[in-house]
């Protein structure tokens, strides 16, 4: 059965700020100490029977010298980090190993595009697959305009089985936004509803419950690009009228250079991992 929900792609963009791992301080300020020493000597005295030299060294001590780094204006105000280069660049590429909810192994490629019309606006998309029919495939809708803000419009899921578009596609109304200052320290929660239209006609609007918590920091992952860290290990737990009364939980790991490295239970895929890095 495949999951539904698409709180897991609100947290891309929170790679590099949760990956810093203890990182606290935005600027470097270094103190420079230099010492001058200025030596006199004094004209030699002649009695008759000692002659003696007398040497006098005084040392000056010059205040420290500060050094300030220069943080660029999209940085996170605690660690300093561009919040534009955190997302791949346009046109970069990688490759994910998926495993599809019917048991199947395959590889495929991934990109970010900017700039994409979708539903009345303009959004960027992350992609893993070729989104069209006949072709197993996620693509997920989102905006970044805001530095250290994310927020998600929607998702379209392609299966190999569904000839006619997407099996399903999910959106919401108005984007849901997430604060990317929020992580590690307490966990984001929101309340609001999705749309879900299916294949072949139909669908609905459902209230849902988000929670999203870091469960671990800094620690090293092993997938098939290799072992990767460190990287940071979120847990999404979808609940309300869209989960029958119930929760469901879905894991995934992020990287401040490889962006999403896995993911456990995602809208499209039972198990997504990075087999080429980004570049």
């Amino acid at each position: 059965m495949r999951r539904l929900g698409i709180m897991w792609v609100l947290v891309p963009a929170l790679a590099a700020t949760l990956a810093a791992c203890g990182d606290d301080d935005g600027a470097t300020t270094t103190e420079t100490y230099s010492t001058g020493v200025t030596t006199t000597t004094a004209a030699p005295t002649t009695t008759i029977a000692v002659t003696t030299t007398v040497t006098a060294a005084t040392t000056v001590t010059e205040a420290p010298t500060t050094t300030a780094t220069t943080l660029p204006a999209d940085a996170h105000p605690v660690l300093g980090l561009s919040w534009g280069a955190v997302f791949p660049p346009e046109g970069a590429t990688a490759t994910y190993r998926v495993t599809t909810y019917g048991g199947a192994t395959l590889d495929l490629p991934a990109t970010i595009e900017y700039g994409v019309e979708w539903r009345g606006g303009t959004w960027d998309r992350f992609v893993i697959g070729t989104p069209e029919p006949g072709n197993d495939a996620m693509v997920v809708y989102f905006d970044r305009s805001a530095p250290w803000g994310f927020a998600v419009k929607g998702d379209e899921v392609f299966t190999v089985g569904t000839t006619g578009g997407p099996e399903m596609v999910e959106f919401f109304e108005e984007p849901l936004s997430f604060d990317g200052l929020v992580l590690p320290e307490a966990a984001f929660e929101a309340e609001t509803q999705i749309t879900l239209e299916f294949a072949g006609g139909g669908g609905m609007t459902q209230g849902v419950t988000y929670r999203l918590e870091a469960l671990a920091l800094g620690e090293d992952l092993v997938v098939p690009a290799g072992t990767l860290g460190p990287t940071v290990r979120l847990q999404a737990t979808l609940g309300g009228e869209f989960m029958g009364g119930g929760t469901f939980s879905l894991d995934l790991w992020l990287h401040p250079e490889q962006f999403l490295v896995k993911m456990t239970d995602g809208p499209a895929f039972a198990l997504i991992e990075l087999l080429t890095p980004w570049g």
